[in-house]
């Protein structure tokens, strides 16, 4: 059985879609099962028989693909299904093809799109898409009812299946690693509290920075470091830290290595996620995987990701995100169970889970 899967997000900077397929895509091929695979990739990706740090395998076939020759790929390399991990297909097999819809954010909040005519245009055909694939895969509960209802698709051609935590993600114990970061951020010896997502409006870096204002004295002189991209067209890091004051407590490092990123989760107070809408919420698991007191959103995909493992709150009230925040900095006993519970709720996330249940789709829909 041939499956042909658009690989184009892997290369470069992955972001949250291009993490997902190269992890989905790399625990599909460690299973020694029948099915083989086609990646396809755009042009000048290729440096040789694979990408770069891929093994060359004898279960895919790495393919450099114009977009405007993808339409009749299926046909040409015999595929028996098509896989768009990023929200569109762009060819079918002779079973057709399978999409996986991440969220709908931009459909629920148009006024966020890049596109120069807006969002319509491409939700319409978003919907299109949608509604040609034989199954819509989809990461959360949250999020195929977001398609149920926007979409108008009827619930049984939606599969949930969740994302995993690579196993990367677990505490840094090594103290050279940490003094070396520490160094390069400047972090005082009294901690520091960590933001991750980028000033997207949608993480709500403002309400985050918001709450911390509201309780700056009973921080006792802590850092907070934002991480992700600090500059958006629709926020700032820096700008609205300065709007309320708090500069000198600030550090925005930017985009960070996995092994840098673990060691601020390892030794962080606590994790701050006040996301307005994920259709997953990645940095909640990893933190969680990695020993960080979480305290994250009470609306979207968050409570099902996160379980009973961390503090739930309105991400659009920061007098209640400053009261958790204080909650955990001043109770051990809680930052206690926090980490002891989300050691346990990323546990039960993995990769090859997420592949052994897209496998089997696969099978079915070519049954």
């Amino acid at each position: 059985m041939r499956i042909g899967i658009d690989a184009s997000s892997i290369d470069g900077d992955k972001g949250g879609v291009g993490w997902h397929t190269y992890h989905l895509l790399r625990s599909l091929l460690a299973e020694p099962d029948e099915l083989e695979y086609v990646g396809y990739l755009r042009s000048g990706t290729l440096r040789g028989a694979a990408p770069e740090g891929w093994d060359v395998s004898a279960r895919i076939r790495w393919v450099e693909v114009p977009r405007w020759q993808m339409r009749w790929r299926g046909q040409w390399d015999r595929l028996d299904l098509y896989h768009g991990p990023n929200f569109k297909i762009h060819t079918a097999g002779r079973y057709g093809a399978v999409v996986t819809i991440h969220d709908l954010w931009l459909v629920r909040h148009p006024e966020y799109s890049k596109k120069l005519f807006g969002q319509a245009g491409s939700t319409r055909r978003a919907r299109e898409r949608a509604g040609r694939a034989r199954s819509i895969i989809t990461v959360s509960e949250f999020s195929a009812a977001e398609i149920e209802q926007l979409y108008d698709i009827p619930r049984d051609r939606i599969v949930v299946i969740y994302n995993g935590v690579s196993e990367a993600f677990a505490p840094v114990r090594d103290e050279r690693t940490y003094a070396d970061i520490r160094h390069r951020l400047d972090l005082p010896a009294e901690g520091f509290l960590l933001f991750v997502g980028g000033a997207d409006p949608r993480k709500n870096h403002r309400g985050f920075l918001e709450a911390i204002a509201q309780i700056r004295e009973r921080l006792r002189g802590r850092a907070l470091v934002l991480v992700g991209d600090p500059e958006h067209p629709e926020g700032s890091y820096r700008r609205t830290a300065a709007e309320f004051g708090l500069e000198a407590s600030t550090r925005c490092p930017g985009r960070l290595q996995r092994r840098d990123l673990c060691a601020l989760y390892s030794q962080a107070d606590a994790f701050v996620f006040p996301s307005l809408y994920e259709g997953f919420g990645m940095p909640v698991l990893e933190a969680m995987a990695c020993g960080a007191p979480t305290i994250t959103s009470s609306t979207s995909a968050l409570p099902e990701v996160a379980g009973k493992a961390a503090l739930l709150v309105d991400p659009s009230d920061p007098s209640a995100l400053a009261r958790a925040i204080l909650r955990v900095l001043d109770e051990p006993d809680l930052r206690a169970r926090l980490r002891a519970d989300g050691f346990e709720r990323a546990r039960q996330f993995t990769w090859r889970s997420a592949a052994l249940q897209t496998a089997a789709l696969y099978r079915r829909l070519c049954a």
